[in-house]
């Protein structure tokens, strides 16, 4: 009966342990994928603020000024978590487009590839954070597809979006559109129309490039007018993102 009982008692004590491991276990890849969540958004932020930056750069006259500078500062205070020591991707990496953040904050004119540069290399710290705090695993429970549309797609589109944005506003400025501005511009829409995320929306904004800045002789539409258009567009797929991760949480 001695022996039965303590049997008893070790089985139920190996499975109090297993449930408890288990437990924490879940609590742990809780944690970590917040944690990934919140460093997601901050990177995000980022991305979103360096593009209007680069746009307003594209068209850097004396009434710009003060916003390009104002971005600056904002730019600033959004890198500061993904200099933190809890930042769970590559650190070194990370302080290295800070460095290049530096070089074009302090030569803000004439940035627009150095911008792109930037832009896609924090785009591609979407995927190394997404993996590393394991949003990507296939036992996440999350739907595989939909992440990958949302969260790791649909920020690259935006990106296209706002080149959209920058290149436009340049050639809105000067009043025609220029050969090289042009072939980008083409190039830009020709990519957007064949993507799986474009939309009416996204049609309405090929039609303004078209129509706008591609089309006329002499661009007649205010540059602020369309960079505000352009911005729209771009906000909207970026809140996408946002709402997915807010899903996430």
């Amino acid at each position: 009966m001695i022996e039965l009982s303590i049997v008893i008692f070790l089985i139920a004590l190996i499975a109090f342990v297993s449930l408890f491991n288990r437990r924490k276990l879940r609590k742990k890849r809780r944690e970590k994928a917040q944690r990934g969540i919140t460093q997601l958004s901050d990177i995000l932020n980022l991305i979103q603020c360096l593009q209007r930056h680069r746009g307003v750069c594209a068209n850097l006259n004396d009434s710009n000024q003060t916003e390009q500078r104002r971005l600056s500062n904002e730019i600033n205070q959004l890198w500061q978590p993904l200099l933190d020591e809890s930042y769970g991707g590559n650190v070194k990496r990370v302080n290295l487009q800070h460095k290049n953040w530096k070089t074009i904050e302090a030569q803000p004119s004439s940035s627009f590839m150095a911008h792109c540069e930037l832009i896609e290399r924090l785009l591609h710290e979407l995927t190394v954070i997404a993996d590393t705090c394991s949003l990507t695993a296939s036992n996440n429970g999350h739907d595989s597809e939909e992440l990958w549309q949302n969260l790791l797609r649909r920020p690259h589109f935006a990106e296209s979006l706002a080149r959209l944005r920058g290149l436009g506003n340049k050639a809105a400025n000067m009043g025609h559109c220029p050969a090289a501005v042009r072939v980008q511009l083409q190039y830009l829409l020709m990519n957007m129309r064949e993507d799986a995320l474009c939309d009416s929306t996204i049609r309405e904004v090929d039609a303004l490039v078209t129509e706008e800045i591609l089309e006329p002789e002499q661009i007649q539409i205010e540059p602020r007018v369309y960079f505000s258009r352009l911005t729209q567009a771009i906000d909207q797929q970026i809140q996408m993102t946002r709402d997915h991760l807010q899903q996430l949480s």
